[in-house]
């Protein structure tokens, strides 16, 4: 079977956009459940691990059965077009492939200071880091949102080098000087 890219996906015809529309719909029925169903499980009597598992349950799991759902309903070329949309949509929020020098420079300090500062933060907080016994889920998502700026920072080849530490056969390129 041929693969379906998403430069090559044609619109659908009408019988095809009808089951388009319904996967779409059923997609966004098991968010909409999922997300209603929280409050009422959280306004219950039940125990407090059992209200946490399942709220987890319907954030986590509905939604993704309704995909499975949808995904069955759209077929593949359903799914296949409305990825190439909403992946053409979300492509100019990529941060592009190569970055300047600077660019990159900044990004790499952007994603190692917090790390940084976490590992070192437990023995020097009480003398340079005061806010941190304060606030510390504050300093905590700042740091979280440092790194993930840093990552956006770094451009499009950091993900690949990223990606590389989770493949067993990449080897590192150096360039000649």
């Amino acid at each position: 079977m041929a693969d379906v890219s998403s430069s090559a996906v044609a619109a659908p015809d009408p019988a095809q956009k009808r089951r388009l529309t319904l996967g779409v719909v059923v997609f966004i029925a098991g968010w909409v459940i999922g997300l209603a169903l929280i409050p009422l499980v959280n306004r219950s009597g039940m125990t407090d691990a059992l209200k946490a598992t399942l709220s987890g349950v319907l954030l986590l799991v509905v939604p993704k059965v309704f995909l499975l759902i949808a995904v069955a309903i759209m077929g593949k070329p359903g799914f296949a077009y409305l990825k190439s949309l909403v992946g053409a949509y979300f492509r100019r929020f990529a941060p592009p492939a190569t970055v300047s020098a600077a660019r990159y420079r900044i990004g790499l300090i952007l994603l190692i200071t917090p790390i940084v500062l976490s590992s070192l933060g437990d023995y020097l907080s009480l003398y340079l880091i005061p806010l941190r016994q304060e606030y510390p889920y504050l300093i905590a998502m700042a740091g979280d949102l440092l790194i993930l700026a840093g990552l956006f920072v770094l451009g499009g080849d950091f993900w690949d080098k990223l990606r590389s530490l989770f493949v067993h056969e990449a080897k590192a390129v150096f360039p000649s000087k």
